[in-house]
């Protein structure tokens, strides 16, 4: 028979043998566990939202092939993403060819104000020492305002990405915060890594889809655009006209007796004419115009916000740089070249009509005046509105 008894709890047996300070102990070791972990789930929530985050801004930037877009996402974007004071994208450029690709942009160069092209890896490697892990801490302006500049305010707290590509270092994405306590030098760095990972290879295929795009835009001979680069930008630079109200100006550079110079001194030197031409016209072009050659010995310039007067101005300078410019031969004589420029004018206030028809009268006049300029004695400049 089973006896009636109550048996004693064992919980009860060791509360009994227990003084109270022990059971005090316990029960603080408990709330402190309850406590971590109620934060470690806290963490674990707020690490799932950042993942959540992360994985929809790689999508968006995985989908893009422009290199502006790449940019823009990066340096304008995140910013406001991920409640930022500034992020700023430090590319290695020794080659020339990243420069030369923002340069071809629509807005030129000084759109791009978070980028910085470096002529060589040394900077980077200093900062980052071989070690593929992002570099975290306090904003220190002797150290960090190459990459950062100097916005205002200055960040409290930094964060540089290494951008690694098949173990080479090819720039850094570098995120500046308001919170000291932001990219602390003790925070895990595990997402930074991630988008680190993301942003290198985007940026990778962006630069590499551009330069396969760029082979059909550019002229090979003297490495600006060529027609089709030209007749693409023309009517965007119209539109863009219109809607600003900015005059847009057209340049028609033609050199001078070309054909004598094929003939008398050889295709070679002719050659080398065009490439000097070209230098030149870059030299005397803002970043934001657009040159192309035209064709043969022509080139073609858009000046962007420019008057009849002001472009004006900048085809004589133009003019005088080349009529100046004794061009070395290997014979060992020297060849003097000249050029015929005309110059024509689109007024937003003055010229209504579809955007490409309106292009192709601004690039007529400008031969209008080309061919007045060579028929009145060449080496010189005529504008027309």
């Amino acid at each position: 028979m089973f006896s009636s008894q109550k048996q004693p709890d064992p919980i009860e047996a060791i509360q009994r043998s227990m003084d109270t300070s022990t059971l005090d102990a316990l029960r603080k070791e408990n709330q402190h566990l309850r406590i971590r972990l109620d934060e470690l789930l806290r963490q674990a929530h707020v690490n799932e939202k950042k993942l959540r985050r992360l994985q929809i801004q790689e999508m968006e930037l995985l989908g893009l092939d422009s290199l502006t877009d790449v940019i823009t996402t990066l340096t304008v974007d995140y910013p406001r993403a991920f409640d930022l004071i500034q992020v700023t994208l430090a590319l290695v450029d020794s080659d020339n060819q990243v420069h030369k690709l923002l340069e071809q942009s629509p807005a030129g160069l000084q759109q791009f104000r978070g980028v910085m092209l470096l002529p060589d890896v040394a900077s980077l490697e200093e900062i980052f020492q071989n070690s593929p892990t992002p570099r975290l801490g306090n904003f220190n302006p002797a150290t960090h305002a190459p990459l950062f500049g100097h916005v205002r305010p200055a960040p409290l707290s930094v964060a540089m990405l290494p951008l690694l590509r098949r173990g080479r270092l090819i720039g850094s994405l570098n995120m500046g915060a308001g919170n000291a306590e932001r990219f602390a030098a003790n925070k895990d760095t595990y997402f930074l890594e991630r988008l680190a990972t993301t942003v290198a290879v985007c940026v990778e295929n962006a630069i590499n889809h551009e330069r396969l795009a760029n082979l059909g835009l550019t002229d090979p001979l003297t490495e600006v655009n060529n027609r089709r680069f030209f007749d693409q930008r023309l009517e965007e630079e119209i539109m863009r006209t219109m809607r600003g109200k900015a005059p847009l100006a057209c340049l028609l550079i033609d050199v001078d007796h070309f054909k004598r110079i094929n003939d008398t001194y050889g295709h070679q030197a002719g050659d080398t004419v065009l490439r000097q031409v070209a230098a030149v016209l870059r030299q005397h072009l803002r970043g934001q115009d657009v040159l192309a050659r035209y064709g043969g010995e022509e080139f073609v310039a858009l000046l962007s916000a420019a008057s009849l007067e002001r472009a004006e101005v900048i085809a004589e300078r133009i003019r005088m740089a080349l009529e100046q410019r004794a061009l070395p031969l290997d014979s060992g004589d020297s060849l003097q070249i000249t050029a015929s420029i005309g110059v024509s004018v689109l007024q937003p206030q003055q010229h209504q009509g579809e955007f490409k028809r309106l292009g192709i009268e601004l690039v007529e006049r400008a031969d209008q005046a080309l061919y007045r300029a060579k028929d009145t004695g060449r080496n010189r400049v005529v504008a027309t509105a």
